[in-house]
């Protein structure tokens, strides 16, 4: 398995009759100077300086058009990226191995030492086996590595001012719950894949990197959780980043079945369930050791998705990984890409050949109620047969509520009947229409229709949801007894009084109440819950 390497540079700056003087002290001083001049020893093929200001040097005969370099840089704009972009100088691309078999990339990082720390401009990126890998997408995950530790070298000295040496006592450090890991180490003192600014790097891959960049990439190393997993981690971020960032759940990732394959019985088909919203996700592979490469498996639609993976229809590079004689665990993770804010990810799944069985776990719950509350909310009313969810296993709780459907689940919630001989006065629906018995029973009980049509497909708003629990629920709710001033419900306003009783009840808690918007069906869940349990 090939690894990523960064040699450091360090700038001290010393403060002489008020002038700063720099004084460069480096690392592994003879190496580093060898490795930071490789372009002394190869002819210059190609050079591009895009709009993003870095230059793009290619030494590799393979990398020799502009077209090429302008793909790569776009590939470097399409991982995400700030105010730290305007320090890096140069993209290298060698046509071999200079820095060894092993290492495809290094990141040179400078930064000086003075009331303040802060990363140096012009750091610089090399990019190794340029004869060989020849496309932006075999070079995309290597660009995306070398690229966050020029991201993570920026806020961590920028912004909390430590030296690389203490970034153990780093607030990254405990976000990432290293305390954990006593193998994590930040002088070089350990193996790779437990150094620290190599974790940090993987961790910008995963949470920032391109579509490129992820697709069949796994964290190099398999012994710690990865940022999907971490909310404080994703805390750490949105707190340096902004609102643009939001702390995301993992995605739902699951294997719901296996089989022997009947031809061979050394290898497993595997059924995996996933739920990825709005956008596809890639699901990629990794040996349970991480001893190899990871690869990705396939990419899965959006929405929810239940597929087998059967050896003899995958290539040799990741058949191999459903062949339990080889492997005694397998991971899996599924990815989403995102256009902004972090990427999306799964826990890992960890496949257990040794004991199949165990690993198995039934498909979860309407995957795309992410709030507790309301998590808490369709489970409650699911369990009691209100909700059933849509076909595809979702419950869709943005979306917003049709009347029917709020019809439909008043009447199960109250065990609502249908008067016997009672005929429908409205004349927007018939027999045969879809909700036509429980927009029948809500128009019995005075609920709907009492402007003469029940309106079965259009939406609710707030204040009409309020009205319709008001006349539902008389004999739970308690009257008002203290009046709470909404700044969008107006003592005139036609809801005035139902609304008032909602947040009495404490079935509403939100200021402004907004009642001319349509409530979501998360938001009615919300509301039945807890009137239900005040019933």
């Amino acid at each position: 398995m090939r690894k990523y390497s960064f040699l450091l540079f360090f700038a001290i700056a010393f403060i002489f009759g008020g002038k700063t003087v720099d004084a460069h002290v480096v690392d592994l001083t003879n190496k580093a100077q060898v490795q930071s001049n490789y372009e002394d020893f190869y002819p210059l093929i190609a050079r591009y300086k895009g709009t993003s200001g870095v230059t793009i040097e290619s030494y590799s005969s393979k990398w020799r058009t502009t077209a090429q370099l302008k793909a790569l840089e776009a590939e470097l704009l399409a991982n995400k990226h700030g105010p730290e972009l305007s320090l890096l100088g140069k993209i290298m691309i060698f046509p071999d191995y200079p820095a060894g078999e092993n290492v495809l990339g290094q990141y040179f990082a400078e930064y000086q030492i003075g009331k303040t720390l802060s990363l140096l401009p012009n750091r610089v990126i090399h990019l190794y086996g340029g004869n060989e890998l020849t496309t932006v997408a075999q070079m995309a995950t290597t660009l995306a590595h070398e690229y966050g530790h020029h991201f993570t070298y920026y806020y961590l000295i920028n912004k909390e001012q430590l030296k690389p040496a203490d970034w153990l006592r780093s607030k990254y450090a405990a976000a990432r719950e290293l305390f954990r890991y006593p193998s994590v180490h930040a002088d070089g003192s350990g193996a790779y894949e437990w150094s620290l600014p190599e974790i940090l790097a993987e961790d910008y891959v995963q949470l920032f990197g391109s579509p490129l960049a992820v697709k069949g990439h796994m964290q190099m190393n398999v012994h710690i959780p990865t940022p999907f997993e971490l909310s404080s981690l994703q805390a750490y971020w949105k707190e340096r980043l902004g609102n643009n960032y939001a702390v995301l759940s993992p995605l739902p990732l699951r294997l719901t079945g296996y089989m022997l394959d009947p031809s061979d019985a050394s290898y497993y088909h595997l059924r995996l369930y996933l739920y990825s919203p709005k956008a596809p996700a890639y699901i990629n592979a990794q040996d349970g050791n991480g001893r190899y490469a990871s690869v990705n498996v396939g990419t899965r639609s959006a929405g929810v998705s239940e597929s087998w993976y059967r050896p003899s229809a995958l290539s040799d590079d990741v058949s191999w990984l459903f062949q339990k004689d080889w492997n005694d665990r397998v991971l899996f993770r599924a990815v989403l890409p995102m256009a902004k804010g972090f990427n999306r990810g799964s826990e890992t799944l960890v496949v257990n050949y040794r004991n199949i069985a165990a690993s198995v776990s039934s498909r979860p719950l309407f995957p795309d109620v992410e709030d507790e509350e309301t998590k808490q909310a369709v489970k409650l009313l699911y369990d009691r047969g209100i909700i059933t969810g849509y076909a595809d296993g979702t419950f869709r709780p943005s979306e917003k509520l049709l009347r029917r459907h709020a019809a439909s689940m008043l009447v199960r919630a109250f065990s609502l009947t249908l008067p016997e001989g009672y005929k429908v006065k409205a004349t927007d629906m018939k027999e045969g229409d879809i909700g036509y018995k429980e927009m029948a029973i809500a128009e019995a009980h005075g609920l709907l229709g009492q402007g003469g049509k029940l309106r079965p497909n259009e939406y609710m708003t707030r204040a009409q949801m309020a009205v319709v629990l008001a006349r539902a629920c008389s004999d739970i709710y308690k009257q008002p007894e203290v009046l709470r001033p909404f700044r969008d419900v107006p003592p005139s306003f036609w809801a005035y009084n139902e609304i008032q009783t909602l947040a009495f009840n404490g079935i509403t808690v939100a200021d402004p109440f907004r009642p001319n918007e349509m409530i979501t069906r998360g938001q009615f869940a919300l509301f039945l819950k807890r009137t239900l349990e005040k019933k």
